[in-house]
């Protein structure tokens, strides 16, 4: 089997000051058993250690998060309850993309949390099974792109515990491309692996 490393916080994409990397909307795109939501959680630890706070509307465990309702949260943000330095991580996005495509009101309250993110030390996390189906005013402000995948093993079997990070860094004018494999075995306790994430009503 090949040699594979752990990526930690002295990595290119995390050894950078906080202030280079807060602000910033990172959107993970993988199929299920991908470990998408896995990175997440692990961007959300690592902001947590730095003193933010958290918010995500999936469950976390060890550490302090808020849990939020999505359109909620969408719409408050218009209404003056403004977030500062907080990150915030939404898994399954297209599911409340999805929900608000045929709703104007919706969209409006969308583009402008989008763009308000910026002016409030606000760092966004998404995931998604399927990129293209991301809103394209999302896209267009994601900065940086990773995408999870499953390895496999010399015999063309999948390694249970590690993962392949392809990391696409477009906040300078040439995208810059990193791979990385991560041993995820040990962040199996920080949330639930078989957590739904449902559509709100």
């Amino acid at each position: 089997m090949a040699s594979y490393f752990l990526f930690g916080y002295n990595s290119r994409l995390f050894n950078k000051n906080i202030k280079e990397y807060i602000d910033m909307i990172i959107g993970i795109e993988g199929g299920l058993g991908s470990g998408k939501t896995l990175m997440m959680t692990r961007y959300l630890i690592k902001d947590f250690l730095a003193g933010h706070t958290i918010y995500s509307n999936f469950h976390l465990n060890e550490i302090k998060y808020k849990l939020i309702d999505v359109m909620k949260i969408l719409e408050d943000s218009t209404k003056g309850a403004a977030l500062q330095d907080v990150s915030i991580g939404i898994d399954e996005i297209t599911i409340f993309a999805d929900c608000r495509s045929s709703m104007r009101k919706m969209n409006k309250v969308f583009s402008y949390f989008i763009l308000q993110t910026r002016k409030r030390n606000v760092t966004l996390y998404y995931t998604t099974q399927d990129v293209s189906m991301v809103d394209i005013r999302l896209r267009r402000h994601t900065d940086i792109y990773v995408c999870a995948d499953k390895v496999k093993d010399k015999n063309d079997k999948y390694i249970d515990d590690i993962r392949k990070y392809t990391i696409f860094d477009n906040r300078d004018k040439i995208t810059r491309i990193y791979t990385q494999y991560l041993d995820i075995s040990k962040y199996y306790k920080f949330y639930n692996t078989n957590e739904v994430i449902l559509p709100p009503i």
